[in-house]
């Protein structure tokens, strides 16, 4: 009996030096040092500089630890695996190193103001680790600094980060909280990214498992790369960037579980390429001021259906848009000049789009795999029109091609099952093959270009002989001769809507392209071109085109000169085609052309205004209106008037321009021989006495 209660007596003395608390203690840099309490498994470090792994250090070194004679239960006492709690200095200003990594029970450190960097892997494997919050000193976090924090809830990485390393949160199940900087510059890779067959978790359970707040990405942002993955599905990301992106696919692969809100903010100045590739969002709205979208910047969303983009944009680029199987219309701002390569290619759903005038080039493939268009009206400034651009679209019966239009591409109107009529403009030299295969249903083709465009034997194979051609009157042994073009059937006359009825101009930078109407009775054409209310140039064409004089208003202007494009056809009235170059650019100009008899006396008179490319004014008139036979007078340039007593002459021939402007809006008059012009304040002349020859 004595024996047991010895024995009993021995046990508790073993127990209670096994609960007795101990401190440990060592160095961890130049001035700092470390306490461990065991009882209370909480850490103190004090003093100032860097933190250091040394050899004095506990929780550094197992192999160290297990070799001192006052520790023999590491697995016990060791801090690598026990410390619950850190207290960091306020004189602390780094770490040299993953200093925490794999402290297994870490659930909380304060870190002090002072700290600038975060270092890669600081509390990698810290699974208990619940909260972080840094100060605004820290602008770097270096790669894997919490990765697999399993539990980690919330984090608040303070208002002075900038720099985000790759896979920052790689594995952190629990977060539902990231908050950074507005001042952030770069996320350098997947800091979401992780193992969804991670086999402590299962991988529909993970893939649940939301960031619930927002992630704002401010104008500061530059970087392009992967920063996101899909069970991280349902922050609201607002996109303020505005810098270059060093990458792409920032937001790729959010897929299906990404169910919240994409926003874009209003310093976005452009989308980058890839930006939010296969991200499944309903709507897409972006400010005013955003000039362009990258390439496959919205590719493979299958969930979008309404896109509202600004007046500034004036560029999309390449497949933009590709794959946005449920998108149904969008419209497109007067601004845009360019639809890139498969930019809607696949959106099989899209049912209406405008392309604004002031777009120039269509690329390949824009809009092919969009059975569900139902019209398209080509652009009147359209250039040039990509392989496959419009392949596939089922319900439109007619189709002009506009005059600007130069080339057509390969299939680029294939499979147009209801087409039934095809214009194709004056300047279309090139059409690709089988450009219309498959359109079997043309019964009429009407073609404005004086020489039959260059075809392959595909390009109009599909389109049966019995498709009535009409062309240019002077232009028909051409078309007749060609091996091509040459197998339909053409109108014994001309079809009289191939006959020009008013002028028209093609004005460029410092060009202007004039077509108008002849007249069997006309001797000779004259037209006067106006800048700013003066005579720019005359010109004076025979009744078949011929140049028989050119003068211009000043020697600077002797580089000009005029293109003879078309002679008219002997027999029968036609158009008559000319271009002037040597005009200056960004200006208005007005023109009046006379057709006149062998005595000089017009027999129709058109005016109008164009302008050169670049001027954003206004144009007064219309093209080609015709007037009465009298030449009317050019509006003046109200900067340069003529004081009422002031006499002009002009030689026998030649208009004679009078500038005018009555500020008190009383009636002018003007003395001229053989009569009286009365100008009213309205505008309106009047002539008094005899006509002016």
């Amino acid at each position: 009996m004595k024996t047991k209660v010895c024995i009993i007596l021995v046990s508790l003395a073993m127990l209670g030096s096994s609960v007795q608390a101990t401190v440990y203690n060592g160095v961890c840099g130049e001035h700092l040092t470390w306490s461990y309490d065991t009882e209370t498994a909480h850490m103190t470090i004090e003093g100032y500089g860097v933190l250091k792994n040394t050899v004095d250090s506990l929780w550094w070194n197992k192999q160290v630890l297990q070799a001192s004679s006052w520790a023999t239960n590491y697995e016990t006492y060791y801090p690598y695996n026990s410390c619950k709690t850190i207290s960091l200095p306020e004189g602390l200003t780094g770490f040299s190193g993953a200093i925490f990594r794999d402290w297994w029970n870490l659930t909380a450190c304060e870190i002090p103001e002072g700290v600038t960097k975060i270092p890669a892997n600081l509390f990698e494997k810290c699974y208990k680790l619940k909260e972080i919050k840094l100060p605004n000193s820290v602008d770097t976090v270096g790669q894997y600094a919490f990765a697999n924090c399993t539990t980690m809830v919330k984090c608040d990485l303070g208002k002075g980060i900038k720099y985000i390393g790759q896979m920052t949160f790689m594995n952190c199940y629990a977060l539902n909280s990231v908050r950074w900087s507005d001042c952030l510059e770069e996320i350098d890779g997947s800091i979401f990214d992780g193992e969804p067959n991670h086999a402590e978790y299962d991988q529909n359970a993970v893939a649940t498992i939301p960031i619930r707040d927002t992630l704002f990405f401010p104008a500061t942002f530059r970087s392009g790369k992967q920063i996101s993955w899909c069970y991280h599905g349902n922050p609201v990301i607002v996109w303020n960037a505005k810098n270059p992106p060093s990458s792409s696919s920032v937001f790729r692969n959010l897929y299906d579980y990404f169910s919240n809100s994409f926003i874009f903010g209003p310093d976005v100045e452009f989308v980058p390429a890839n930006l939010c590739q296969y991200v499944r969002q309903q709507k897409i709205e972006l400010p005013e001021g955003c000039k362009y979208i990258g390439s496959g910047a919205f590719s493979g969303n299958a969930k979008l259906e309404t896109v509202s983009l600004p007046s500034t944009l004036t560029a999309i680029h390449q497949e933009a848009f590709k794959g946005c199987s449920k998108l149904k219309q969008i419209n497109l701002p007067d601004g845009l000049t360019a639809i890139s390569s498969s930019t809607f290619n696949g959106c099989s759903s899209l049912a209406r789009v405008h392309l604004p005038d002031g777009v120039t080039t269509i690329g390949d493939n824009a809009f092919s795999g969009c059975p569900a268009l139902d019209s398209i009206i080509l652009p009147a400034g359209l250039t040039m029109v990509g392989g496959s651009a419009f392949s596939g679209i089922k319900l439109q019966d007619t189709l002009v091609v506009p005059n600007k239009v130069v080339s057509i591409g390969t299939n680029a109107f294939e499979n147009w099952s209801a087409l039934r009529e095809l214009t194709i403009g004056k300047n279309v030299v090139l059409i690709g093959d089988n450009a219309f295969k498959g359109d079997s249903a043309i019964t009429h083709i009407t073609v404005w270009a004086a020489t039959p465009p260059t075809v392959s034997d595909g390009t109009l194979a599909d389109i049966p002989d019995s498709a009535l051609l009409s062309v240019l009157p002077d232009s028909r042994k051409l078309y007749r001769e060609h091996p091509y073009w040459g197998r339909f059937r053409m109108n014994e006359t001309p079809d009289s809507a191939m006959i020009q009825r008013t002028v028209t101009v093609d004005a460029a930078e410092t060009t202007a392209d004039f077509t108008w109407p002849t007249d069997s009775s006309a001797n000779s054409y004259q037209i006067d071109i106006y800048k700013d209310g003066h005579v720019f140039c005359r010109l004076t064409l025979g009744n078949r085109g011929q140049l028989l004089g050119i003068n211009f208003s000043a020697p600077r202007r002797e580089n000009a000169k005029m293109i003879n494009k078309q002679m008219v056809n002997e027999s029968q009235p036609y158009t008559l085609s000319f271009k002037v170059t040597g005009l200056d650019e960004a200006s208005r100009y007005s023109y009046v052309l006379s057709v006149l008899d062998a005595g000089d006396k017009p027999l129709h008179v058109y005016i109008g205004d164009f302008a050169t490319t670049g001027y954003e004014g206004e144009l007064k008139y219309k093209d080609g209106n015709e007037v009465l036979p009298t030449p009317p007078i050019i509006p003046d340039d109200p900067d340069k008037n003529v004081a009422t007593d002031a006499e002009q002459t002009a030689p026998a021939g030649q208009m004679l321009i009078i500038h005018t402007a009555s500020a008190d809006r009383k009636n002018c008059q003007f003395s001229i021989s053989h009569g009286l012009l009365l100008i009213t304040p309205e505008g309106t002349f009047t002539i008094t006495g005899q006509r002016i020859e």
